[in-house]
């Protein structure tokens, strides 16, 4: 699967992997990525958990998927740099309405959680109402199938 892109020659934007939406009150805070982490590829749209650690920053590292851990928030687009490695400051949306990457249908309204980036594919977001599994929030739109970008509320969060 190949990386979702921008096409350069459109009139109007379009909606982009990561970027937030709805504007208003979105909940963003900078932290940094764990320096001894083990990630292959950290990017816009992938989620992230909190970690033990020595650092002035809130220290975060990769979260690989809805066992893994509680979600602490979604790395959102930025203009200036979307692939991260460790070490790196980053931005993460802890609550507001973020596009994301479907990675089959999904039903407005249902919690979504996350399948982590890898060197050659973008995140994506799937229903998960599996209890006891980590999600990253409630999808805003509907996705007939996948690769559709949809808004969803970030709000982590771990299902009964």
């Amino acid at each position: 699967m190949a990386f979702f892109k921008q096409n350069m020659n459109q009139f109007a934007q379009a909606a982009i992997l990561g970027q937030v939406d709805l504007i208003p009150t979105p909940d963003v805070v900078s932290a940094q990525v764990n320096p001894s982490s083990a990630l292959t590829s950290l990017q816009q749209g992938d989620a992230v958990k909190l970690i033990t650690g020595t650092s002035g920053a809130i220290l975060v590292d990769k979260q690989t998927g809805p066992t893994d851990a509680a979600v602490f928030g979604v790395i959102p687009y930025n203009e200036r740099k979307n692939l991260f490695v460790k070490g790196d400051i980053v931005e993460v949306v802890r609550a507001g309405y973020m596009y994301m990457l479907s990675s089959a249908a999904v039903v407005r309204g249902t919690r979504v959680a996350i399948t982590a980036s890898t060197t050659s594919a973008d995140p994506t977001v799937a229903t998960d109402s599996t209890s006891g599994h980590f999600t990253v929030g409630i999808a805003i739109d509907e996705a007939s199938a996948a690769n559709q970008l949809i808004r969803v509320l970030v709000s982590p969060l771990t299902n009964p």
